[in-house]
Parts: structure tokens; C-alpha cells; sequence
């Protein structure tokens, strides 16, 4: 039995308690031993019922003691005869007792409330009484300083009037001494001594001292308050500590609920019950939001100091608030995602504008739940939960970004159908079957062909032409010069071969000019498939049934050869070779809704996904936002820029059947880094013919344009290996047909290696290495080259190329002081041929030994001090890079 249970990204081990939020401050009560005092018979009474009063009645009711029952306080007379609780006399009065003990515990319980609450008003009431007399007693000083100040000034005053109103004077100086509180210190005043005070000079009396009054009054005030909370603090703390541990046990509850309902959410999607789904998901959000709300009733300055208090425990306490918000976002970006997928498998009972407004609109709002939980998650000390947690929490945050960004992705995408299915505007489509047992630059010939349209989100119509390809010759008025290897079967160029660039968008939009000067409408994108499309669907989804027109049942394992059959009928079979591909294309797509199930959606899912990355599915469209989203998806095709070393190996069969259906590649590519940092690239393509001689379609020798593209201004050193094919096979040129503009840059520009016979030009951005192969059946051939690149590994350009350091920094995470050694990035980029499915890739980089690794991509690259060595299949472009810098 395994320790752990897998619950998606949530590994919980079996038996592992529940996490605490809380702190749990409750400590052992202490026994105290205390002396027997002598107390009255009432004492003792009360005593006993006290203590009777504190029986732990839910711990004898699990021993299954029946101790307390109604009856038990009923008149012998109206009980049962058969009730046997009167033979115990002795449970009767314990009933009685309990009763009464219980009813005294309620009242005191009362009366101590209403005692500490009165004792609490007048608490409140005295310190009032104490602040405001501390207040005013130092302003009633201070006015009696005034006025004695005030009375001698007018003392003075009076002693320069006349004697005739010497009596004012004595009546003046008697007021303010009363009004100074002077006559209350000395007793009754007689007439004679008002006289002499009157005569006599009045000495201000001294300022009080600063606080002198005060300090008795302050010291009173303090020690009461110190004594009253010294009373109260305790009871405030049992009284707040019960409450945390009554919240305690609901947070842990709701918590235990909420990951239960997050596992039944997540088996539920397993199984596809989305509806199921989003229930059980919106109850652990509830939980967790409940949870939340009992965490709240704590003071936040409790949780503040606990994130501070050096224990793990209580640290983890103090995490709990933000654990429980990032548990209850998940929840709803749950419950969201839920609905959104519930919404996109609905596409049996509603229509696709429905389905994706809803998919939408549910989307957006889990990625906004998951912001925010990424938020959440950052502001969570990984160092605050258990060690055994953090290793998977760490995970959790990193699956949490990436889940955000791909939806974020997928959501855009779901967005961009709505245009791509013609919710906004009706849209026609070319669609090319391109065969890759055929292999033509951006795929394989092209066959056959359909007219695909949409309107309001419907497929309306798919129309594919019985003759295939060839029946777009007849539309063609302009004659048009053909590219230079293609005249070896024909001098004039047609839309069969327009694929003639390995840049998709580039070749898309030749398709579509063809077609359109053939008499075809203008489309708003071309969208390819090859044959290995179909036969993965089949795979999937099952036969299907074509006795009715061909006698045929198709499958994943029979299509390819039996399309291949029919659609080379000769004329005098049929005038509709081609035909099968449309009729196979209308009969899946009718079959398809009806085959989808929990079992295969995954799967079928995948599959597609497999034919966007391998580059068997490509799409280009003249909507330039469209067009956007498929090249920052990687669905485009696109020859891509790159400042470092760069390679692609692109075949073009001309005149070789179907033999790449049997042909093996393996591309071997050794970049040797010399002490001055110069970078010689050596390849080898090795290509093996596996096919029998003979053999239907395949067993013939594979003839073939083979172009190699390399960084721009690569400076070839040797070639070898290539069998050019003899002049005498090419057509002738037609000096009347028109030369295509873009054919033409890279040709007129062309120069042959006098030894080799090897073009060199330059087109997209690259220079181009090309010449022809010849390969029979049984038969291997290795062609060799050796180029010396534009650049060195320690010229400025290549110790970043700027952009491409940039990256490798941010990739690295590297951190640079103020006077960093020198780096230097050396990089490979080498790019799929769309349709080829049968090559692999070895690749070796040496050091000097003057040079030291520092880093390197990806991670499971082996890479050492000299270099890398990887091998791999290149099923899709491939990105290797080191960071180095001089010992």
C-alpha cells in the first residue's frame, strides 16, 4: 500500500491530520492541593451541590449510564406501573439533586454575569471620575494663580488714588481676595484688617509646579486600573481562549469538508460529470468561505504577532487565513472551469455561438480566480507549513502560473473562433491535403483539395473536386514559369505545386493565388492536413463504413493505401480519382458528433494537439489577428528568426513516388568552438531507403531537392555526398511564361559551388545550401557539409545577439554584479519540415578548453565543461542552449 493518495496536484497522506489554522493555547490545568477549611452545614451543602454541578454529563452518557430522565421528577402517582424507576430511590434523589444543583449553577452563571457587568459600569464610571478630576484640578490652580496675580496688580493701583476712597480700596482688594480663595485660608476678616490688608503690599504666590499637583492623583488612577485589569485580564483571556477553540474546531471542520468536496469535484471531472463537477467544487468553496468567516472574529493583530513568534506552529496559525482565501479561489476557479468545459462538450444540445460565449465567459472568470490565487500564493511563507508539505506547495504555485497562462491562451483562442467559425462574418477556407509519403517543402503534395465554409458558427459546406488538384488546370490562363528543380517534370508552374517554400505562410499564400486565377473564389485562409492526421483520428473515433460507394470499410491501418489505389485510377476507370477524400472528409465529420465519448475525447484531444506541434496541421489566414494567434501558438509554420546557429533540413520529392513514406532520416550536427571563439558547424544527413524494390507506391528511387538552411552569411567549406540528376531529364523553359517574383529573388541570386555543384543563395533571412539526392530502395547515403558561422562565440553580437541573451538570462535567472566576468551564449535552433514524421536528430557541441559551462536548456540536456551531446527525435522544432563564460 503507497503512503501517499494522488488527488490530482493535492497529495495527502493516509491518516495525516487535519492542518491547523489556529494556535492552540490550551494548556494542562494545573491541580491545586488546597488545605480543608472548616465551613457551616449550608457551606457544605452547597458544596456538594456544586459539585454535583460539575459532573461531566457527555462523558457518562457515552458510558451508557442513564442518569437524567423526565421521569425521574414525576409523582410516584403518575408514573407507569411498570415503571421501574421508582425501585431506586436512590437515582430519584440524584435526579432531584442534579435538577436543583443545575438550576443554582444557571442562576449564578446569571448573577455573576450582571455582577461583572454592573462592576464593570461602575469600573467605567470611577475612571471617568478620576480622568476628569486629574483634568480639572490643574486648570483650577492655574486660575487661582491668576486672580492672586490679578489682586496685586490692582493693589499697586490703588495705593496712588486719594485717601477720600480709601474705603473702595479695601472693598476692591477684599473681593478678589475672596474671588482668590484668600479669605477662606484666613478665617473671617474684621474691618481692621481689611484696612491693613488693604495697606499692605500683596505678594503673588509662587507657580504651581509642573505636575506637582497631579502626581498622587495619576499614581491613584494607575494603581486602580492596574488592579482592575489584573482582575479582568484573566477572565478576558479564558473567556477569548474558549472562543478561539470553539473557532478552532469549526475552521478544522469546514476545512476537512471543503478538501473533501474538492476531491469529489475532481473525480467527478475525471469522469466528465461536469454538472457533478461544479456542484461539489461551489460546496468547497462555501466551505472555505465559511471557514474564512469564522477566522475573521480574531482580532488581525493576533495573526500579525503570531507571523513573528519563532514557532512553526504558530506560524503556520498565522498562514491560515491566507491558506484558507488560496483554498476557497481554487475552489471557484474549480467551479468555473467546470462550467466552462460543461459548456464546450455541450455541442449536442446547443449551437456554437452558445457554446462559446459560455466557454468565454466561465474562462475568463477562472483566470481571474487563478490571478488572484497566484497572489495569494506568493504572500505564503513556503518556510511556514510542515516540511513534508513544502516541496508539493512549491509545485502548487509553479502548476498555478502555468495553469493561468494556458488558460489565459486557450481562453484567447476560444475567443478567436468565434471570427475563425464565421460568427462575425461568413468565411471560406482552402483546404489542401498535403501528401507527405510526397514530401514537399511545406508538408507533401498536394493531391487533392477541398472548399470548406462557415457561417454563424456551421459548417455549411465542404466541397472537394472529383479530379483533385489537376482540375484547377483548366482555370489557369496565366502560364507561369516554374522553379528551376520542377522542371524536371514540368516547365509551367500550377497549384499542385505552389507548396514550394517551407515557410507556410509564404506557400499558403502562392495556394491561394493559384486558386484564385483558376477560377476559384478568393478564400480567407489555407489550412493543410496530411494523410498521418487521418490516420490518427481513425485510430481513435473507429472504422468508417464506405461499402456503399466504394466497397470499403476505412481504418487507421488500411487508409492510406486504400486511398492511395483508388486515387491513382487511371481516366479509363474513372474521371474522379480524388473523390474518395471528400466523401471520407463528409462521412467523418457526419460521424463524428455521434462517436465522441468520455473514453475517446481525451484522446482525440490529444491527437490533434500532436498534429498542431509535428507541424501535420498548419494553418494561415488573412485576418491579421487570426494570423497572429496561429504563429504565437507555433500552428503558423513560420521559418523563424534566431540570432544564434540555426538548421533545417527540407526535402523535395520531384519524380520519387511515394518512397519518403519508407525513408529514415538522421541529421547529425557537431558545432566545434575554437580558442578564438570561431564556430565550425559540421552535418551530416544520413538517409536510408527502407522500402522494398518494386513495392507499390514506395519501392522506387526517391529523387530529391534537398535544401539546408543555415545561419545568414554561413561561409561553406566542403560538400559532399549529393548526386545531381543529368540536364537531359529537365522540360525546357518557356521564354513566354512569367517569372514569379518571389521564385526569382532567391534564383537570380543563386551561386554553384564549382566543386560540389552546391546552390548557395539566401531567403528568409538565412542562407540556403541545396543540390539533389538520389536514393534507391535497400540503400543509405550520408551527405556531408561543413560551414564556418558568421559569428564567433566571443563577439559581442553572439555573447547575447541582445535579444537572445536577454532570454537567456531571464531563463537562467541569473544575477550579475557590478563588474561581471564576460558571458557568452552559444544556441541552436533547429526546425521541424512540416509532414516529415520520420527523422532524428543528433547534436554535439564542443569546447575549447579555455571556455567553462555555466548553464544550460533544457534541463535534461547532457551537458558538461566541453559542450552538450543530445539526441532526440525531431518531431518538433528543437531549442538547445549553454551560457559560458573564459577560464
Amino acid at each position: 500500500m503507497t503512503n501517499k493518495v494522488n488527488l490530482y496536484n493535492l497529495k495527502v497522506k493516509n491518516g495525516a491530520k487535519t492542518a491547523r489554522f489556529l494556535v492552540d493555547l490550551k494548556q494542562p490545568a494545573v491541580e491545586i492541593k488546597a488545605e480543608p477549611v472548616k465551613s457551616s452545614r449550608t457551606e457544605r451543602v452547597e458544596a456538594k451541590l456544586e459539585k454535583l454541578a460539575e459532573v461531566d454529563y457527555g462523558k457518562i452518557l457515552k458510558e451508557g449510564i442513564k442518569l437524567f430522565t423526565f421521569k425521574g421528577f414525576l409523582p410516584s402517582k403518575l408514573r407507569g406501573r411498570n415503571d421501574n424507576s421508582g425501585a431506586a430511590p436512590r437515582n430519584d434523589i440524584i435526579n432531584q439533586l442534579l435538577f436543583f444543583s443545575l438550576i443554582k449553577f444557571l442562576f449564578l452563571a446569571a448573577y455573576k454575569i450582571c455582577y461583572l457587568v454592573g462592576w464593570l459600569v461602575m469600573f467605567v464610571l470611577r475612571l471617568v471620575y478620576f480622568i476628569l478630576a486629574a483634568i480639572m484640578r490643574p486648570l483650577l490652580a492655574g486660575l487661582n494663580y491668576l486672580l492672586i496675580k490679578l489682586a496685586v496688580k490692582f493693589n499697586k493701583f490703588l495705593k496712588h488714588v486719594p485717601a477720600d476712597i480709601q474705603s473702595a480700596r479695601v472693598v476692591a482688594v477684599e473681593a478678589f481676595v475672596r474671588l482668590s480663595g484668600y479669605a477662606r485660608s484666613r478665617g473671617a476678616m474684621t474691618s481692621r484688617s481689611r484696612r491693613s490688608l488693604a495697606m499692605t503690599e500683596i505678594q503673588p504666590p509662587l507657580p504651581p509646579l509642573s505636575g506637582g499637583s497631579k502626581t498622587p492623583l495619576v499614581r491613584g488612577v494607575a494603581v486602580f486600573a492596574g488592579v482592575l485589569l489584573a482582575i479582568i485580564l484573566p477572565l478576558k483571556a479564558f473567556t477569548y481562549y474558549k472562543s478561539l477553540d470553539d473557532i478552532r474546531g469549526k475552521v478544522l471542520g469546514e476545512s476537512e469538508s471543503a478538501m473533501a468536496n474538492l476531491a469529489a469535484g475532481g473525480q467527478a471531472a475525471a469522469e466528465f460529470d461536469f454538472t457533478q463537477a461544479g456542484q461539489s467544487f461551489t460546496k468547497a468553496g462555501d466551505n472555505f468561505l465559511s471557514a474564512q468567516n469564522q477566522l475573521e472574529e480574531i482580532n488581525s493583530l493576533i495573526f500579525k504577532l503570531a507571523a513573528i513568534v519563532p514557532s512553526q506552529d504558530i506560524k503556520l496559525a498565522a498562514a491560515g487565513p491566507r491558506i484558507l482565501k488560496a483554498g476557497e479561489l481554487s475552489a471557484r476557479a474549480s467551479e468555473n472551469l467546470s462550467l466552462a468545459l460543461k459548456s464546450l462538450f455541450n455541442f449536442g444540445n446547443a449551437s456554437a455561438k452558445e457554446i462559446l460565449t459560455n466557454l468565454v465567459a466561465y474562462g475568463r472568470l477562472a483566470v481571474s480566480n487563478l490571478n488572484d490565487l497566484q497572489i495569494e500564493l506568493q504572500q505564503i511563507d513556503s518556510e511556514a507549513l510542515p516540511e513534508n508539505y513544502q516541496p508539493d506547495f512549491i509545485v502548487a504555485k509553479q502548476k498555478a502560473s502555468l495553469l493561468s497562462r494556458s488558460l489565459n491562451e486557450f481562453i484567447g483562442l476560444a475567443d478567436s473562433l468565434r471570427d475563425f467559425l464565421g460568427l462575425s462574418a461568413n468565411k471560406r477556407y482552402l483546404l489542401v491535403f498535403q501528401n507527405n509519403s510526397e514530401l514537399r517543402a511545406s508538408g507533401g503534395f498536394i493531391g487533392s483539395f477541398a472548399i470548406v465554409d462557415f457561417a454563424q458558427g456551421e459548417l455549411i459546406n465542404i466541397e472537394a473536386p472529383g479530379g483533385g488538384s489537376y482540375d484547377t488546370d483548366a482555370g489557369l490562363l496565366k502560364k507561369i514559369k516554374s522553379p528551376e528543380p520542377l522542371s524536371l517534370i514540368r516547365a509551367d508552374w500550377h497549384f499542385w505545386d505552389a507548396n514550394w517554400w517551407p515557410d507556410w505562410p509564404t506557400s499558403a499564400r502562392k495556394l491561394a493565388w493559384f486558386y484564385e486565377n483558376s477560377d476559384g473564389a478568393t478564400v480567407d485562409g489555407v489550412i493543410s492536413l496530411t494523410p498521418t492526421v487521418m490516420e490518427r483520428l481513425l485510430k481513435i473515433i473507429g472504422p468508417i463504413d464506405m461499402r456503399d460507394k466504394y466497397g470499403l470499410v476505412i481504418d487507421a491501418d488500411n487508409f492510406w493505401l486504400e486511398t492511395q489505389k483508388l486515387a491513382e485510377q487511371k481516366p479509363n476507370v474513372t474521371k474522379e480519382p480524388k473523390k474518395i477524400i471528400g466523401d471520407l472528409m463528409n462521412k467523418l465529420l457526419a460521424e463524428l458528433p455521434k462517436r465522441l465519448s468520455q473514453d475517446n475525447l481525451v484522446p482525440l484531444l490529444k491527437a490533434v494537439e500532436q498534429s498542431l506541434a509535428d507541424k501535420n496541421i498548419l494553418f494561415y489566414f488573412t485576418d491579421s489577428a487570426l494570423q497572429s494567434q496561429a504563429e504565437a501558438f507555433g500552428w503558423a509554420g513560420i521559418i523563424s528568426d534566431t540570432s544564434g546557429d540555426y538548421l533545417n533540413v527540407v526535402n523535395t520529392n520531384i519524380a520519387g513516388g511515394k518512397s519518403d513514406r519508407k525513408i529514415k532520416q538522421q541529421i547529425i550536427h557537431q558545432a566545434q568552438v575554437r580558442s578564438d571563439g570561431t564556430i565550425i558547424d559540421n552535418l551530416t544527413v544520413r538517409r536510408t531507403h527502407e522500402a522494398v524494390k518494386r513495392e507499390p507506391f514506395s519501392g522506387v528511387r526517391n529523387v530529391n531537392w534537398l535544401r539546408i538552411y543555415v545561419p545568414l552569411g554561413a561561409k561553406l567549406i566542403s560538400a559532399s555526398g549529393f548526386k545531381p540528376v543529368d540536364k537531359i531529364f529537365f522540360k525546357p523553359i518557356d521564354e513566354t511564361a512569367q517569372t514569379d517574383p518571389e521564385v526569382y529573388a532567391a534564383e537570380s541570386q543563386a551561386q554553384t559551388h564549382e566543386l560540389s555543384g552546391l546552390k548557395i543563395y539566401s531567403e528568409f533571412n538565412k542562407t540556403v545550401f541545396a543540390n539533389w539526392t538520389q536514393l534507391d530502395p535497400g540503400e543509405t547515403i550520408e551527405i556531408n557539409l561543413v560551414y564556418e558561422l558568421p559569428f564567433k562565440l566571443t563577439d559581442k553580437k553572439s555573447m547575447a545577439a541582445e535579444t537572445a541573451l536577454a532570454w537567456l538570462f531571464d531563463r537562467a535567472g541569473r544575477v550579475l554584479n557590478l563588474e561581471p566576468e564576460p558571458l557568452y551564449a552559444y544556441s541552436l535552433l533547429a526546425q521541424k519540415q512540416p509532414g516529415m514524421n520520420s527523422s532524428t536528430i543528433l547534436s554535439e557541441l564542443k569546447l575549447s578548453d579555455n571556455f567553462r559551462q555555466l548553464w544550460k536548456y533544457p534541463d535534461g540536456l547532457t551537458a558538461n565543461q566541453r559542450g552538450w551531446f543530445m539526441t532526440a527525435n525531431l518531431d518538433q522544432d528543437k531549442m538547445m542552449a549553454l551560457m559560458v563564460e573564459k577560464n
